[in-house]
């Protein structure tokens, strides 16, 4: 029964990656890219864990099967959504959109620089906290104004932004580099990606695509690996990139199983068993975490924003530090089966996003060119990481975009991708 299980959870995600290479731009829509991160991701964590004895009875089937639910879900949440979210493209101020993305940028790389201060072993680590968490918060200024430049750039050539660009991708691709961050790897590719196929219709080789993406299942299971190195402050090269077992790697996953999806099956497990849901409370929950500073409010006054909710953690089952319980584990702790309803809203929002975009909307083509990540960490860490991103945004980015609007001179006129 397991194995007739992963069969079709496979065959359900190559579905969604076949529908998206059959097109040109459907390797940039978020069917696709979830498809993607559940073929990368989530598959060569099963074949191990389908016999694991150790695991609750039918722990395993009922996790996939919802996981399966929550992933059919997103092509129909995607086809259903028929308005773009902002009715009528916005013309924006090329001019103050410069003035925006040097100020972002600007600042995003004084917290960049200080983040790259730090101790390896602290920014190499899936567990930072405290100080390092607000310079996070901070940098990712530099990523916003990154993502103006960059589709600016792409439509009106010039020094200027090429210097805003340039600057911004050295910090950035150094972060890639020294930290190994697989997500923000993704994002900027997809940013530069994204900016020459709204504004130019020019996409990436499917070929290429198909070759990332195996490449990128390969590579996965060695990301930690890749991070021993630089948490010892080494600088990767050739021959110590080649002393990784890439292969030997893949093969321990697909014998063990994943930690992640482990999670998934013990905390949905829990939940079922004690029927102690949150109906959605986990969201304020970790904005609260998020966004509410101890530093300035104090410990005891943040806590007391905090809602309770039902035991999310099983006492006898310490998951591995740095592991996730994905999307789908939080998904069921909120409403149970009903749960892949998040999927299908973050799918529907994300069409209205993309709508938008397609028909010229700068703003619309910024905002999804930065949610498409965060909205692939649903199914790998928690569904909450699409909305933190959007509160991140309006906080930042929302100021950025409302400044562009007000004057009408040498607008960034709607271009849609053709």
């Amino acid at each position: 029964m397991n194995h007739v299980l992963i069969g079709l959870f496979a065959l359900l995600c190559l579905g969604i990656l076949v529908a998206g290479l059959r097109r040109r731009e459907g390797v940039y829509e978020y069917p696709f890219l979830a498809g993607a991160i559940a073929i990368a991701f989530l598959l060569p964590q099963l074949p191990g864990l389908a016999d694991n004895m150790f695991l609750p009875a039918d722990g395993f089937a009922k996790t996939l099967i919802f996981t399966i639910f929550c992933i059919a879900v997103i092509p129909i949440g995607w086809r259903s959504a028929a308005r773009p979210l902002i009715a009528a493209p916005i013309p924006l101020s090329e001019s103050r959109l410069f003035i925006a993305s040097a100020i972002l940028s600007a600042a995003g790389a004084g917290f960049y620089v200080a983040v790259g201060r730090l101790p390896p072993e602290t920014m190499v680590s899936t567990t930072i906290s405290g100080v390092p968490v607000v310079l996070l918060f901070f940098s990712k200024m530099l990523v916003f104004g990154f993502a103006i430049a960059a589709l600016c750039m792409v439509r009106r050539p010039s020094w200027p932004w090429l210097a805003i660009v340039l600057g911004d991708s050295i910090l950035y691709l150094d972060r890639i580099v020294v930290t190994g961050k697989r997500g923000e790897a993704l994002e900027y590719v997809l940013i530069v990606a994204m900016s020459f196929w709204f504004l130019r219709g020019l996409v990436l080789p499917r070929a290429l695509v198909v070759a990332g993406l195996f490449f990128g299942v390969l590579g996965m299971t060695s990301t930690e690996d890749y991070r021993a190195i630089t948490r010892r402050g080494e600088t990767p090269t050739l021959e110590t990139l080649s002393q990784i077992d890439v292969s030997a790697n893949f093969e321990t996953l697909l014998s063990s199983g994943g930690a992640e999806f482990q999670n998934a099956i013990m905390r949905i497990d829990l939940v079922s068993s004690s029927q102690g849901f949150d109906y959605g409370l986990f969201h304020w929950n970790e904005l609260v975490m998020a966004f509410v500073p101890a530093q300035l409010v104090g410990e005891t006054t943040k806590r007391s924003l905090l809602i309770e909710t039902p035991e999310a953690i099983d006492r006898f089952y310490l998951p591995s530090t740095g592991t996730t319980q994905t999307g789908f584990a939080d998904a069921f702790g909120s409403f149970g089966y009903l749960g892949f309803l998040k999927f299908f809203a973050i799918a529907w929002l994300m069409r209205r996003l993309h709508r938008g975009a397609s028909l010229g909307d700068a703003s619309s083509q910024i905002i999804y060119m930065l949610s498409v990540v965060p909205a692939m960490n649903v199914l790998s860490h928690h569904t909450n990481w699409i909305v933190t991103a959007w509160v991140q945004m309006a906080i930042f980015l929302g100021p950025a975009l409302l400044f562009a609007r007000i004057a009408p001179r040498r607008l960034l006129a709607p271009v849609a991708a053709s």
